[in-house]
């Protein structure tokens, strides 16, 4: 008698496990298809003369005091756009332990992580377009305590060129205060020594992707490093070397338009030509309206010769 209490006891548990899983699984959000539809008509063309798409996106914790969301949406938001714009390589920032959880998952028959320790700075890469023949992690030595502050890195093969190149992420402090420009110039240090131990040790060219905390225009009050960044690490905004191709004025209509978007930067260090440089602005990436997208950054997209 009392085994058979013991079992009904246990059977009971265990419906009522799975009763709280069902009602858990009932109340993720999944998105409709068809709320996709603006995105999918996005242009996504590569640059005649492309050898690698790299995209830089800081995909926002689930943190309500930074502002996120929950993640599971997101995570459909993020693969939508990924498939669609396919990149060879991504830099992602703030990927907490949900974004972990989904994402990898939705994406795994195309893409894969470089590293798989709990540290929200990754790099994502094509598993059907390049090679991984080195890559990690390392976390810098000046820091705030919110598991972002690390440069993800990795040396690729293109696969069907045989070419190599070498790409970082990265998500550096954010602040004036005197202790946070400390941390971003050791940041920057300690970047330029990842930068140039691959192209020492690999002799390739390298894509510095990420959240640099940094603004290009420093009147806009990023306590900025941002000349710092690019003597020291010794590269080239992409950006601008891409508006100086096409003869477009770098003004302050641009920066006005884009100062949300601009502490994301993707440099290039080595024998790469920008051909196609843009910021992905749809409604999924609503910077003033971040409850409602996918994150409260703007992606940036570079195609790039090697």
């Amino acid at each position: 008698m009392k085994k058979r209490f013991i079992l009904i006891a246990a059977l009971a548990a265990l419906i009522a496990l799975c009763a709280g899983v069902l009602a858990a699984c009932a109340n993720i959000e999944r998105i409709p298809d068809w709320a996709f539809d603006e995105l999918r008509e996005q242009d996504n063309a590569r640059a005649e003369g492309t050898d690698v798409r790299a995209m830089s996106v800081n995909v926002l914790v689930h943190m309500e005091s930074w502002g996120g969301t929950p993640v599971y949406p997101r995570t459909q938001m993020m693969e939508e756009f990924t498939r669609h714009y396919a990149p060879d390589v991504a830099a992602l920032q703030e990927m907490c332990s949900d974004w972990y959880k989904y994402f990898p998952k939705r994406v795994q028959d195309t893409y894969a992580l470089v590293h798989d320790k709990s540290i929200k700075t990754n790099l994502m890469y094509n598993k059907n377009t390049l090679t991984l023949l080195d890559g990690g992690v390392e976390k810098y030595s000046k820091r705030d305590s919110s598991g972002c502050r690390a440069v993800a890195w990795g040396v690729f093969e293109i696969k069907e060129s045989g070419k190599r190149f070498a790409a970082t992420s990265t998500h550096f402090d954010l602040g004036t205060e005197e202790e946070k420009v400390e941390y971003r110039t050791t940041q920057i240090a300690e970047l330029a020594e990842r930068i140039n131990a691959m192209v020492q040790e690999y002799n390739v060219p390298v894509i510095a992707m990420g959240d640099y905390n940094v603004l290009v225009d420093e009147d806009y009050g990023a306590g900025s490093n941002y000349s710092d960044l690019l003597e020291v690490t010794g590269t080239k905004d992409a950006r601008l070397d891409y508006l100086d191709s096409i003869e477009k004025a770098y003004d302050e209509q641009y920066v006005e338009e884009h100062k949300d978007g601009l502490w994301d930067h993707i440099l290039i260090k080595g024998d790469i030509t920008p051909l196609k440089f843009f910021i992905v602005t749809t409604p999924f990436f609503d910077c003033e309206n971040a409850e409602d997208s996918m994150t409260d950054h703007y992606p940036h997209i570079l195609d790039a010769a090697l």
